[in-house]
């Protein structure tokens, strides 16, 4: 995903060289393809479970090959992943393993009885709840859900926050959206919660609502961004946007927010895990073509060392993305579900850059009459 993380409190932070070699160390899983909303956004086009999705055996023997190749984090999605009446089971798994968990959920599934299992027989430390907006009526059109689901799932917050997990609240950026993220700042502020993430447009599932991939949506964030600035407590920006640091809007915090990069890590600290076992660099990415195998049948430290798209992500201008510029050591050539998106190639050029953006401007200026 590409994301903008407006971190209110401090916590967690990642602003390492994310382009350095490094160890497999976390799995992206969506666990399900079930989920009980149908939200027109949807990154991984989720809404009935798939026939052939793991089993728990299968589950819990990934989750074993998974620690011994390096995973120390596993963070859970779907679908909607509390639909997986194994899910307790699996997390449990991961703990005994000496591993940690972070879900993802609509939170419409949670109570406090469950908070209280989660809490004694897992290791889980964090909550993404997607909320998207306060306004019902919009909750009830962005998720295809009844409006009502919105106070259910603001509930859940607060029981999550009770049980002292780790609270992220997350918003899918479009133009139902956005006019309601300070809204959602503004409660972020009042309850407690740590941070806002913003997941930007990619098109790899359901993007009916979404700009098109090539928008330029950090400006649109703009306005947004500066209301977080103007709150009494506001601790840190930070982007998986692997050439955010180069966009005016993000430049233009320097002396005013702590930004951290920490980029885009697919298939260079992390892999994803989908229903079906299929492994792809990243959970936005669902096309056969970016298959890295299949856990049923190979193993994820031999997918993470030697799958030829492992590579090309980890040394991506000896592949031909973005040869031509000296940032491509630094951004990677961008995001490849977004290539992908704009282009149908995995190894096609990420036009959302701001960087190619300027040169192709620069071109077309040179090229016009006089």
């Amino acid at each position: 995903m590409i994301d903008v993380k407006l971190k209110l409190r401090p916590g967690h932070i990642s602003d390492s060289d994310w382009m350095a070699p490094s160890p497999l160390g976390q799995v992206f899983w969506d666990v399900t393809a079930a989920c009980n909303f149908r939200c027109g956004t949807c990154f991984s086009g989720s809404g009935d479970a798939g026939a052939d999705e793991l089993t728990t055996a299968e589950a819990k023997e990934v989750i074993r090959d998974a620690v011994a190749a390096g995973v120390r984090d596993f963070v859970i999605s779907g679908g909607e992943p509390f639909l997986r009446p194994d899910l307790i089971e699996l997390l449990a798994c991961v703990k005994e393993l000496g591993a940690a968990s972070r879900v993802a959920t609509n939170g419409t599934l949670l109570s406090r009885g469950l908070l209280g299992e989660l809490r004694r027989h897992t290791s889980l430390r964090a909550f993404q709840v997607s909320l998207d907006t306060l306004d019902p009526a919009v909750y009830a059109e962005v998720h295809g859900a009844l409006p009502e689901l919105l106070g259910v799932a603001l509930e859940a917050v607060r029981a999550i926050r009770e049980f002292g997990f780790h609270t992220t609240v997350a918003s899918r950026l479009s133009p139902a959206t956005l006019p309601g993220l300070p809204a959602l700042l503004d409660r972020a502020m009042a309850e407690g919660w740590a941070t806002v993430t913003v997941h930007c447009p990619l098109h790899t599932g359901r993007v009916a609502e979404a700009w098109p991939q090539d928008d330029d949506v950090l400006s649109r964030l703009e306005p947004v961004i500066e209301h977080f600035l103007s709150l009494p407590e506001h601790w840190v920006v930070e982007t998986t946007i692997p050439w955010a640091r180069y966009h005016p809007v993000i430049r233009g915090l320097a002396g005013r927010v702590r930004v951290a990069h920490s980029g885009c890590r697919a298939a260079r600290y992390r892999v994803a895990i989908h229903p079906d076992g299929t492994v792809t660099p990243c959970i936005c990415i669902h096309d056969p073509v970016a298959a890295m195998g299949n856990v049923r049948r190979d193993s994820l430290s031999a997918m993470f060392q030697q799958s030829p798209i492992a590579r090309m992500l980890r040394q991506p201008a000896e592949h031909g993305l973005c040869a031509d510029c000296g940032n491509v050591n630094v951004c990677g050539a961008g995001c490849r579900a977004s290539a992908f998106a704009l282009t149908g190639r995995l190894d096609g050029l990420d036009g959302s850059c701001p960087v190619r953006k300027r040169r192709q401007q620069g071109k077309a200026a040179r090229h016009e009459p006089a």
